[in-house]
């Protein structure tokens, strides 16, 4: 597919964000291969699974089927070898998906990109499966909990459930939720307040009851609050702290049903760019009943993936903090410094990211630093344009000129 002149969503819809500010990651990742001129993208094999994968849990289209846009010829993820397809299979067009118009060729190509970045495949969490399939190096980016070798998890740790006390399930009490939860699928539920997300899992020593915060992590949004959240960027304020807090494995559990919001596109839009851009791996639910469910099939899938890789892990080099140092490491969070705010400023820049202005910040974490760095390079503008591309894989060249023209004010 060949990029747009203008492909960027209306600023009267919430969100700037489309799949074009995603290619170069996209391509880096080996999910999009660049062709031809003028420029087309073409999805890789594996960028046809993942895609593949996206569309399965995002419960939008049926995921077999070929990608298309109104009036526009399909994007055909499966593996006919037709030149071009007929439209006559439903339509995922622009306007129901908020997907840029797409065009197929010989080979199957897609404009918007959609990828698994976490250190686990979500299939594992959705399909209520092990997480044992996992290579080593994946493994090894999960933190464990402190463990002599040929220790059993299960015999040593108490993995329990932590949800918020802040967080509601609409009528239900939160007494309910936690009985629901532990009557179904008999695991230990609590509630404290938390200082970072909606629910986690701590393993607690059975002989000295010490708390350990295992590598995951939940963030719930029901489908109208994260509309609100969109419109007033308080959702990416809500991811940059999730991302800080030093768990792993981020959760964005997103509840109910997209197509009832008035801003529903923004709202797709939102859920692709967190997993794609961001690492995040989001879930959906139908609602409160549905996200209870969801919570027991995490925990025993956490279960499993301690109780298999407990003793293999013993010589790994993350050990999982105490639940009290995590609370501490939170809290100092919260204590605002001017990376942060510069952090957040950049964020507000049509396609920067979280992860590019976390990239930025950790270069240049003020923004006398970074404009600074542009001094440096004054006389050579399109230098100054792509300082930040050359220097992050997380910043596009899109983002990269962007943040120039904010901080390079020319005299």
């Amino acid at each position: 597919m060949s990029s747009p002149n203008n492909s960027r969503n209306s600023r009267n819809e919430g969100y700037s964000y489309t799949g074009w500010n995603s290619m170069k990651t996209l391509t880096n990742k080996d999910l999009v291969e660049k062709k031809s001129n003028p420029t087309k993208y073409y999805l890789t094999e594996k960028g046809k699974e993942t895609a593949r994968d996206c569309l399965a849990r995002s419960g939008l289209d049926d995921p077999t089927g070929p990608l298309t846009a109104a009036g526009h010829l399909a994007v055909v993820l499966s593996d006919s070898d037709s030149d071009e397809y007929d439209g006559s299979s439903p339509l995922i067009g622009s306007e129901r998906s908020g997907l840029p118009n797409s065009k197929a060729g010989s080979s199957s190509s897609f404009d918007n990109g959609l990828a698994t970045n976490s250190p686990l495949s979500s299939r594992g969490m959705l399909g209520q499966q092990s997480f044992s399939a996992m290579g080593s190096a994946e493994k090894s980016l999960l933190a464990m909990p402190p463990h002599q070798s040929n220790e059993s998890f299960q015999k040593v740790y108490e993995v329990v459930l932590i949800l918020d006390d802040r967080d509601t399930f609409g009528p239900r009490s939160r007494r309910k939720v936690v009985d629901n939860i532990r009557s179904q699928f008999n695991i230990p539920v609590e509630i404290k307040h938390l200082p970072v997300g909606d629910a986690l899992w701590i393993s607690r020593h059975k002989e000295l009851d010490t708390e350990y915060v295992l590598d995951f992590i939940v963030e719930r949004k029901n489908v109208d609050d994260l509309l609100g959240s969109i419109k007033d960027n308080r959702y990416k304020d809500q991811k940059l702290r999730l991302k800080k807090c030093g768990l792993r494995k981020l959760i964005y559990l997103v509840e109910g049903d997209v197509n009832t919001v008035d801003g529903s596109e923004s709202v797709k839009t939102a859920c692709f760019t967190t997993e794609v851009l961001e690492g995040f791996d989001v879930q959906r639910t139908t609602g409160y009943a549905d996200t209870e469910k969801k919570y027991g099939h995490f925990t025993r899938s956490i279960i499993d993936y301690y109780s298999r890789n407990f003793s293999a892990g013993a010589d790994s080099s993350r050990v999982c903090l105490t639940y009290d140092e995590f609370v501490k490491r939170c809290s100092d969070l919260e204590k605002v410094t001017m990376s942060d705010i510069f952090a957040l400023q950049l964020m507000q820049v049509p396609q920067v990211t979280e992860e590019a202005a976390l990239a930025v910040t950790s270069l240049y974490p003020t923004l006398p630093s970074l404009a600074k760095a542009y001094t440096m390079l004054d006389g050579d503008r399109h230098a100054q344009e792509e300082m930040l591309k050359n220097k992050s894989d997380m910043v596009n060249a899109g983002a990269s000129k962007n943040i120039f023209k904010l901080i390079w004010v020319e005299g």
